[in-house]
């Protein structure tokens, strides 16, 4: 005997068919290759290559500057600090065949570089100046950091730097299909650049001549911090187990540029060689252009990366990568030191206090800005659950 089927089962039936059938297409979307509701992580390990840092301003030679045989001991040129190690985070999450989320994070650590000479001062040997331009005499002239059977001296010049990033946005995939995958992107970028150049200087007397302490400070740190909008695509080829990978990215909005300039002197030579004294002011930072400095200016921050990996498993890839980020307005620290200096209101120019500015304000405090690039090699792993 056959029993009759009851028709509020059939119809229950047939909701859940149409339910497995509609999860199902939707989460074979066939412009992405991403499940629906799947997360990505990401971590890649990258070697950095900065543009070199500006130090234009010579700060030792060995004899007056602009004379033939004159040779520039100590700045004058570009300091570089490379490589660079650091590491970007990536994770995604797929709201739906086409659509995601995706946040990124990159961290450069700071590096230090430093360089610097020195003289002895005993007899015979060859005296260190520091050249600058007297806004005073209206002429270039010098100062003496070692002279020879008097003083020793000595002159070091330091540089740190490092980066940070974050970037959030909303990732659109086009309907391109299999082997290639497009997607649109668009949301926000944060950049950040901080840099400190820092000169130092000590001069003392060469026995037997009493024990002094001589020794001067000037610091210039530059903080560079990017926010605005930022759109981008990106296009990926698979072949079998092996993928490749560019994107393009343009980010346009508003560079903070920060300048902070300290200096001091510190000495015994005003206490009969006995406990030290400090005196704001150094060689280039004076109370003329000592303080901090902020703008806000327009700036575009273009990315280009490009990638190559391998599949280990449909849910495991791995891959090599290349990085060129560009920010087209960024204030460095060896930019600012100013060579045009008026000695009359620092007592390391002076020679004892007070110190009280006579004529112009100068060394003064600005903004001289650059372009500034960076790139990178990485590799790293991704994971999908």
């Amino acid at each position: 005997m056959s029993r009759a089927v009851p028709r509020g089962a059939i119809v229950v039936a047939l909701a859940f068919e149409l339910l497995a059938a509609g999860r199902a297409s939707a989460q074979t979307d066939a412009r992405s290759s991403v499940p629906l509701g799947s997360f990505t992580l990401g971590a890649e390990a990258l070697s950095w290559w900065f543009k070199g840092s500006p130090t234009p301003v010579p700060l030792s030679t060995d004899g007056p500057l602009g004379e033939p045989e004159t040779t520039v001991l100590l700045g004058g040129g570009q300091v570089r600090n490379d490589p660079r190690l650091g590491f970007r985070l990536t994770a995604g999450y797929a709201l739906d065949g086409c659509r995601g989320l995706e946040g990124t994070f990159l961290y450069v650590p700071t590096r230090t570089t430093k360089s610097g000479v020195s003289s002895s001062g005993a007899s015979g040997t060859k005296d260190l100046l520091l050249p600058y331009f007297d806004v005073l005499l209206d002429r270039e002239t010098a100062t003496q950091l070692s002279l020879s059977s008097v003083y020793s001296g000595s002159i070091q010049a330091e540089l740190t730097g490092s980066m940070t990033g974050a970037e959030l946005s909303v990732t659109w995939a086009t309907a391109a299909g299999p082997p290639w995958q497009v997607d649109l992107l668009g949301g926000l970028r944060w950049l950040r650049l901080r840099e400190v150049y820092t000169i130092t200087t000590s001069s003392s007397y060469v026995p037997p001549n009493p024990l002094d302490i001589w020794d001067t400070t000037d610091r210039f740190e530059t903080l560079n911090d990017f926010l605005g909008a930022q759109v981008g695509a990106r296009a990926r080829y698979q072949g079998g187990a092996f993928f490749a990978s560019g994107t393009v990215k343009l980010g346009a909005g508003a560079m903070r540029e920060t300048v902070d300039i300290s200096g001091a002197l510190v000495t015994n030579d005003f206490t009969g060689y006995g406990p030290t004294q400090t005196f704001a002011g150094g060689y280039f930072a004076h109370p003329s252009n000592i303080g901090r400095n902020t703008r806000t200016v327009f700036a575009v921050v273009p990315e280009v990366g490009l990638n190559v990996g391998f599949q280990i498993t449909p849910s495991v890839s791995v891959q090599a990568g290349y990085t060129l980020l560009y920010a087209s307005d960024v204030v460095r620290p060896g930019d600012q030191v100013d060579r045009r200096i008026n000695t009359s209101q620092s007592v390391s120019w002076v020679g004892e206090p007070p110190a009280t500015l006579v004529g112009p304000a100068s060394p003064s405090a600005g903004f001289q800005a650059s372009s500034f690039w960076a790139q990178a090699v990485s590799l790293g792993l991704s994971v999908r659950f």
